[in-house]
């Protein structure tokens, strides 16, 4: 299982749009508005790398809106 936090950085007005269709993928955990940077923080769960991959740059980067992303992933200490 991998877990990651992905910033989101979009563009001014559709943060209610992003956050409601974020939310709606089964890999998000919770998705948060924010105050300035990052526009919207999501917590995922994935299988794998691979699927971290395809999500991000195949799911996220294709909804109107969004501009870019950046992606944290969880390591145990």
């Amino acid at each position: 299982m991998v877990e990651a936090y992905i910033f989101v950085h979009i563009r001014p007005g559709w943060a209610k749009k992003i956050v409601r269709e974020l939310a709606e993928l089964e890999e998000v955990a919770t998705v948060h508005g924010c105050w300035g940077r990052p526009d919207i923080i999501a917590f995922v769960k994935v299988a794998d790398m691979k699927k971290l991959r395809e999500l991000v740059l195949q799911r996220f980067h294709r909804v109107e809106g969004i501009e870019s992303t950046d992606t944290h992933i969880v390591v145990e200490l």
